[in-house]
């Protein structure tokens, strides 16, 4: 059974977009525009998850009541109560959390509460997000045998 460390991003630490807790909501929502992603973990000095601020805390706790968000920092609108998962946990654990908690994103975390990745439900269950290995196969099988059956017909 494939774990969340088996994800790819993960498995090659590629980055993590992330704020502080005292990040303007405009930043986060540039930020969130321009990667197209649907949230983003907060994080402390030492690298400790905090919350998650996601498009629909920006909805519902900042648009929905007219307030600025150059003036709003992500602690004012952060979920703080966070599920979360380590590197361990199955994809499958992974998708049944995201599912019971109606939730689309979650921060991987050690021992110690301090953030390693984070995912959403896309990266589990895209086949374009997860392993090339079956890419490097089929573009083996391409590359060999294709011109091997053209050669001996």
């Amino acid at each position: 059974m494939s774990s969340v460390g088996d994800i790819q991003k993960v498995k090659f630490n590629e980055i993590c977009r992330f704020f502080g807790p005292d990040s303007t909501v405009s930043e986060i929502a540039d930020m969130m525009d321009l990667q197209d992603i649907g949230a983003v973990p907060i994080i402390n000095e030492n690298n400790q998850l905090m919350g998650v601020v996601s498009e629909r805390d920006i909805v519902r706790k900042l648009v929905k009541n007219g307030r600025d968000s150059d003036l709003v920092t992500a602690k004012d609108i952060m979920t703080s109560e966070v599920i979360t998962v380590t590197k361990k946990t199955s994809q499958i654990d992974a998708l049944k959390l995201m599912q019971t908690n109606k939730i689309r994103h979650l921060p991987i975390v050690d021992d110690s509460q301090k953030l390693i990745n984070f995912i959403s439900h896309r990266d589990i269950v895209d086949p374009s997000h997860g392993s090339n290995k079956l890419n490097f196969i089929l573009l083996g099988f391409a590359a060999i045998i294709l011109p091997a059956i053209f050669i001996f017909n």
